[in-house]
């Protein structure tokens, strides 16, 4: 018989009503839903072996490669090795000769500036001194950015209070205290405001801004050995307003300049 011209024959399910009988079209010589599984999971076990197999003649081939090297190889390997770290040593002076390392109070909008020129990358806690919960928060970040200035020489660690700069609180947009505000080369490149972006808990581990700082490159971190632990209760509030700011959420990325627009900060 011409399959072609078959047409499916159907069945009415004899348990439901006649005006509700709904037709069923029969398989004619196609895979049944289990057969579909199993070939799905053959295909996916043999790219897997492929993968393994790939992955172990790399292998090989570097032992293979490492097996030859000769005396020339191995002092060329040496002399690069030792070149990687004398640079790495450089980097490290240089960075602790600007202050990285520690997690520095600064006392006015001008110094803050200068540290944004003068490194790569910086992190600012931006707080105001007050007896309500603010104040609670502030000492929280405190003891979670003095414990990551000493594990990240790459990044300067900074704490200034907003009230001491109300011009730069102005011009950076900063409207809610703490706020840790990020620059990278020169730009204003991310910011924290309050806890919420921490899982909104004060309980919140040092592990977890770390992640957070490093999502965003503000600092060197590797998701794949570094994983954040988040515990402890929800709290109702995380931040508080900050009168001198201006709630201007159109841009939060500035270049931070030479233009005229810095002229109190730079004099």
């Amino acid at each position: 018989r011409n399959r072609a011209n078959h047409t499916p024959r159907v069945v009415k399910m004899s348990n439901e009503p006649e005006n509700q009988m709904r037709e069923v079209h029969l398989p004619q010589g196609g895979m049944s839903a289990e057969q579909k599984l199993q070939q799905m999971k053959a295909k996916v076990a043999t790219q897997m072996m492929r993968a393994v197999k790939d992955t172990e003649k790399a292998i090989d081939d570097e032992i293979h490669t490492l097996d030859n090297l000769n005396k020339t190889d191995l002092e060329n390997i040496r002399r690069k090795r030792m070149l990687e770290m004398k640079k790495k040593s450089e980097k490290m002076s240089e960075w602790r000769q600007k202050g990285h390392g520690t997690y520095t109070e600064l006392f006015d909008q001008k110094q803050w500036f200068e540290e944004v020129k003068a490194n790569e990358r910086t992190i600012c806690l931006f707080y105001r001194n007050t007896t309500n919960a603010s104040d609670k928060f502030t000492q929280i970040l405190d003891k979670h950015l003095q414990e990551l200035a000493h594990k990240h020489m790459e990044t300067r660690f900074l704490k200034l209070n907003a009230e001491k700069s109300p011009f730069l609180a102005q011009k950076l947009n900063i409207v809610l205290l703490p706020t840790i505000l990020c620059t990278k080369d020169n730009f204003t490149h991310d910011r924290i405001e309050g806890f919420d972006p921490l899982g909104g808990t004060e309980s919140f581990t040092t592990e977890t801004l770390r992640a957070r700082l490093g999502k965003k490159k503000n600092i060197d971190f590797d998701p794949l050995v570094d994983k954040p632990l988040q515990a402890g209760k929800r709290m109702y509030h995380t931040a508080t307003s900050n009168k001198t700011g201006k709630s201007i959420y159109a841009s939060k990325i500035a270049q931070l300049g030479d233009d005229d627009d810095w002229d109190d900060i730079s004099d």
